[in-house]
């Protein structure tokens, strides 16, 4: 398995800085980013940049900071097909939206057949003191209701991986394994039209920002505790992407 030494984080935080939370994308570009790759598996970061939402209290989803950058990163180094979200979606959220009105679940099915994938991991943001989660998790794993987004055997390596690499109990909250991942057309959820296995994996800061950008939503909010200038410790987020990369080798050999 490839072993990930700190020089990554400065790749992470050069990838990342070419991600354009606020901006729109040039004439003729869509927001995301596609790299089709012959593997297994897709990684998808719908939340790379700021998306439209247009729920009643919910106008815009803010930018998940680091993980279109992290998404990159890992398709780069362990050779699976990408879709991120790097510029501002003004007609749509690729996470809550049906697919007639999302480009970016349009494309997510294009890219099924001719890269012979049966796996998503679809990466998220999770806010550090969100209340869903309990102090001590770092992550947060959407597998269905009734766990049925992956394989017992495939869960159960997903949370002895982040055990592993995080910390006992990284994943899980406090003897509940995951959440549904169902509601408003959840990435995780359409794939399973499509016959893919998948795990929606929400990260903390804690363990996905490197160095926060000036530009980010949650720099401008210097009122709230975890707003502002921020930096994880560069070990948290090693942790969280060489977790990334043994799970990803593992469903590269996954066998029934």
């Amino acid at each position: 398995m490839m072993i990930l030494a700190e020089h990554f984080i400065e790749r992470l935080i050069e990838i990342e800085a070419g991600v354009h939370y606020t901006e729109l994308p040039p004439p003729g570009r869509m927001p995301f980013v596609i790299v089709r790759r012959e593997s297994p598996i897709i990684l998808s970061a719908p939340h790379g940049a700021i998306t439209f939402r247009n729920r009643a209290n919910d106008k815009w989803h803010e930018e998940d900071e680091y993980t279109a950058g992290m998404a990159l990163l890992l398709s780069e180094l362990c050779g699976t097909s990408v879709i991120a979200t790097i510029w501002r979606t003004e007609d749509s959220d690729p996470n809550e939206h049906r697919e007639e009105l999302s480009a970016y679940k349009q494309e997510v099915r294009k890219m099924v057949g001719p890269t012979r994938a049966c796996w998503l991991v679809d990466l998220h943001g999770a806010g550090e003191s969100s209340e869903r989660l309990f102090k001590e998790q770092k992550v947060d794993l959407g597998i269905g209701s009734k766990q049925e987004y992956l394989p017992p055997k495939v869960h159960e390596s997903l949370r002895a991986i982040m055990d592993k690499h995080l910390g006992k109990g990284s994943g899980d909250r406090s003897g509940n394994p995951g959440f549904d991942a169902q509601v408003s057309n959840r990435m995780a959820a359409f794939v399973r039209v499509l016959g893919l296995s998948s795990v929606q994996i929400e990260m903390k800061p804690s363990v996905r920002v490197p160095l926060r950008r000036n530009e980010s939503s949650m720099y401008q909010k210097t009122s709230s505790k975890y707003g502002g200038p921020y930096s994880a410790p560069r070990s948290n987020v090693l942790g969280m992407m060489q977790a990334l990369v043994e799970f990803i080798e593992y469903l590269k050999t996954y066998k029934e």
